[in-house]
């Protein structure tokens, strides 16, 4: 969930509740955001883990931003070094809106890569607009590769990211060392348990797929009651609403964006669109608990990201345009 205000992205649990939701919650907007030890359903970890994709720790290296200079060397994550994280995001979204672009040769962190630049698919949305929805769901495909094998332990924590084998990975990650345990725990080793850390790591699928299904993320066409007959069927799974295109932030109202990534806009999805993001949630779940090779899963993924045209090129969206 990308949002026109950083404060919305801990005050406003709508991944929480849809996570909570696929771990059994009733759907109840009170009883569903709950996100710590007294929750009764997804674990600290996957919640954690869902809310990486928002706020993943970066070691801030330099930075152009006077207030931020003093806390070179630090480990930022909000709510943790909250002005300046929050200083670093605008800057971010100014810069973005100015038409730069952020990815691993602009050398900066991950706060403006995830939110305005080449990894906003971690939101199922594309990098920028004119990119086609193929490239948009081929960055997505990787992620879910990456994220599912090291949530069962296909995939060795310890390993350099650009040496894993998957994939787009050495892209992405071409110019640092880190591992898997240093882009989603650094400075902080709450869930590096071997249990946790997986958990850690389906919390961060779950989130890039619950994005999919937010309006100013991605347009879909209504749900053709279709099957998914390529995927080996756990029960009968039924096929999403196809993609006919992926969004990009820099130029969206963020306004209207923020609505729909609000709870009101969570119960509409739910109550209107079957199969939704809890019926795929608690699929890819269930996947992860029989712990079922990654290809199995793959065929899945892709029928939930059907594209209905791979060349659609990505914008901002109609709805989704400044006023």
């Amino acid at each position: 969930m990308v949002s026109n205000s950083p404060v919305d992205l801990f005050t406003i649990p709508v991944h929480e509740r849809a996570t909570n939701i696929i771990y059994g919650c009733n759907g109840s907007e009170d009883k569903c955001t709950g996100n710590g030890d007294s929750n009764p359903y997804a674990s600290s970890a996957v919640l954690a883990g869902n809310q990486w994709n928002d706020n993943p720790p970066f070691q801030l290296t330099s930075t152009k931003t006077r207030f931020c200079k003093k806390y070179i060397g630090t480990t930022i994550k909000a709510p943790y070094f909250g002005e300046c994280w929050y200083i670093l995001f605008r800057d971010g979204e100014k810069r973005a809106e100015k038409g730069e672009y952020f990815d691993a040769n602009s050398e900066t962190v991950l706060l403006y890569r995830v939110h305005f630049g080449d990894m906003q698919f971690l939101h199922s949305m594309a990098s920028r607009d004119g990119e086609e929805a193929q490239s948009t769901k081929d960055s997505i495909m990787m992620w879910a590769e990456f994220a599912y094998r090291l949530a069962i332990g296909d995939i060795d924590r310890g390993i350099e990211l650009r040496k894993i084998g998957v994939p787009g990975m050495e892209t992405l990650f071409k110019n640092r060392g880190w591992t898997a345990q240093q882009l989603f725990t650094r400075g902080d080793p709450t869930y590096r348990g071997e249990k946790d850390f997986h958990y850690f790591a389906l919390g961060s699928l779950l989130h890039l797929i619950e994005d999919s299904f937010s309006l100013s993320h991605t347009e879909r066409d209504e749900p053709s009651g279709a099957k998914c007959e390529s995927a080996p069927l756990l029960y009968i799974l039924y096929k999403p609403g196809k993609i006919l295109s992926f969004h990009s932030y820099a130029n969206q109202d963020k306004r209207k964006h923020a609505d729909a990534d609000k709870q009101a806009a969570l119960s509409i999805h739910l109550a209107k669109d079957q199969p939704n993001v809890v019926d795929v949630g608690k699929t890819i779940k269930m996947y992860y608990e029989l712990k079922k090779p990654w290809e199995e899963v793959r065929q899945y993924i892709e029928c939930v990201f059907e594209l209905e045209d791979p060349m659609a090129k990505a914008g901002p969206g109609e709805d989704f345009r400044p006023n």
